[in-house]
């Protein structure tokens, strides 16, 4: 009999499937890979709760996919605010920052507040009046569609 040095193949496979196996154990998995994204209608509603707040957002414009509405800080200065989609599939509502560039599209941003994850596209139109509609698609749902009072009327 011939003595042997090291593992054979079958051997060195099989340790690495017990490797990942373990792996998986000890750092689990992701949501999104066990179970695929769900109709969240709570979170969809709490964004647009956010945008209506009686008496806080006023539409300044919009612009395809980013809408522009006006704001007031703590101190009661009028500042403006962007709902814009991020890279990683977020709408967030991210202030402005206020100088001579501020009122270009590629504005720079302080700051965020998330609204709406796992966002694939979104579309704004101004319909005139404080009101603009709103198309928007998240990952594996349909389009939903909602029009959105940005008046800025306390009590709408």
């Amino acid at each position: 009999m011939t003595s042997r040095r090291g593992f054979t193949l079958i051997e060195t496979l099989f340790a690495l499937m017990i490797t990942a196996g373990m792996f998986l154990l000890v750092t689990g998995t992701d949501h999104a890979l066990t179970r695929g994204v769900q109709s969240d209608a709570l979170a969809w509603l709490q964004m647009v709760q956010v945008l209506e707040k009686p008496g806080k957002y006023q539409v300044v414009r919009t612009a395809g996919d980013v809408l522009v509405v006006k704001d007031h800080d703590k101190r009661g200065r009028p500042r403006k605010m962007k709902v814009l989609l991020d890279r990683k599939g977020v709408l967030k509502l991210a202030a402005m920052v206020q100088g001579s560039h501020a009122e270009q599209e590629t504005a720079k941003i302080q700051g965020y507040y998330p609204l709406l994850r796992q966002v694939t596209a979104i579309r704004w139109q101004n319909l005139g009046h404080g009101v603009v509609k709103l198309r928007l698609k998240q990952e594996n749902l349909p389009w939903r569609e909602t029009l959105v009072d940005l008046r800025g009327i306390k009590g709408s």
